[in-house]
Order: structure tokens, then C-alpha cells, then sequence
């Protein structure tokens, strides 16, 4: 590894000139992690791996690494329950992909949650959101294209309430909780929410969904 790769200092590096399609031409694991201060966690990384990150705002960053083929998420967060894993998760190539690994899930009984072109860490995407029976975080996703400014508008609606509402559930969600735990549901739960109508927050720890 180079020893004179120069570390991030601002809040934004220019990612290479790169399309999603020059960037997806493998599988490549994917791991996000929360992160106490971002702009320490992209030095150490770039240090680690000799090369900077493709993207780097002050909510997110996202390294690209060819060997091992890999794609790291740091989110500046407080670390969950689980520790600072925020999720686990592989990017494949196509929609295709996608269905044939929800076939599999299915057949062994996983819950399974979807969502179709959704913005996402700066990024147009579609994905599977899957626990295993240990309840780690699966995410599997196909990334159609960048969104530069994602969270200029997006942002401004809870990205876990706005869906849960428009399909009229939230309200159900709150008082079947309220009627089995007797409090109203905290940030820090983990609260089952029904398959197809599942989202990640992007300011809380994961939500993920569960077996019936």
C-alpha cells in the first residue's frame, strides 16, 4: 500500500469519475458502520486500505475497494445496541439477482422486506432487507445510479414514519405495542414492521424486520 496517500480533511471529496456501471460489474460485499467521528474513522480506512473514499459528505462516506471487492458505509452515529455494526449486506448486479435470492430466503422461511428505487446513502437503488435467525441485518441491493443531493429534500421526513403513514400502519404498530408493552415504542427499539413495507431509517439504529 502507498504510504503517501494524502487523508480527507473537508467535509466533501470528489468521488473519481466513475459510473455505477464501471463500479458494478462485480458482486461485492458491503458493510456499514457506525461511526463516532467521521472524519477520523475516514482517515484511519484510507489508511488502511491505501485509497480514499468515492464519496465523503458530513452525514456519510463510501470506500470502493477492487481487492478484496468490498463497499464500506460510515455513518456517524452513536453505536446501536449491537455494537457499531450498522448492517451487513451484498451489492449485486441486477433485479434479477434480487428475485432469485428472495426465492431462496423464502424457501427457508426469512422474513423479508423490499424497496423499489429508493434514495438511499446518496444512491437511487433497489434493495432486499432481510435478518438472519440471529437477527443480524441483511441488506441486498442493486444500485441503479448516484443522488448527489440526497437529503436536501428527503431528509426532512422521517425516513421510518413517513412510509409506516402513508400505508396507514403507524398508528396500528404504536397501539398493538402500547397494548403488549404498556409505553409508547423508543427510538432504540426494535420494532417489527410487515414485510413490503419495510424502511431503514437513516438517523436510527436499524429497524428490521421479523419472523410472524
Amino acid at each position: 500500500m502507498p504510504d503517501d496517500t494524502p487523508m480527507p480533511t473537508s467535509a466533501a471529496i470528489s468521488a473519481p469519475n466513475r459510473t455505477p456501471s464501471e463500479a458494478m460489474q462485480t458482486i461485492k460485499f458491503h458493510a456499514s458502520l457506525n461511526v463516532s467521528d467521521l472524519a477520523k474513522s475516514v482517515e484511519f480506512y484510507t489508511a488502511l486500505f491505501g485509497e480514499g473514499p468515492v464519496k465523503f459528505y458530513p452525514d456519510y462516506a463510501k470506500f470502493e475497494i477492487a481487492n478484496p471487492p468490498l463497499v464500506l458505509s460510515l455513518k456517524p452515529k452513536r453505536a446501536c445496541a449491537g455494537g457499531p455494526l450498522n448492517h451487513l449486506g451484498l451489492r449485486i448486479t441486477d433485479v434479477a439477482q434480487l428475485q432469485a435470492i428472495r426465492t431462496r430466503l423464502e424457501a427457508v422461511g426469512a422474513r423479508i422486506g423490499r424497496q423499489d428505487d429508493v434514495k438511499c446513502c446518496y444512491a437511487l437503488q433497489t434493495k432486499l432487507w432481510i435478518t438472519d435467525p440471529d437477527q443480524t441485518l441483511w441488506e441486498v441491493y442493486v444500485l441503479h445510479d448516484d443522488v448527489p443531493n440526497w437529503g436536501e429534500k428527503d431528509k426532512k421526513v422521517k425516513l421510518l414514519a413517513a412510509p409506516l403513514q402513508a400505508f396507514g400502519i403507524w398508528g396500528v404498530i404504536r397501539r398493538n405495542w402500547n397494548n403488549a408493552f404498556g409505553r409508547r415504542p423508543q427510538p432504540t427499539d426494535r420494532v417489527p414492521v410487515p414485510e413490503e413495507e419495510s424502511a431503514i431509517p437513516a438517523d436510527t439504529c436499524p429497524v428490521p424486520t421479523s419472523k410472524p
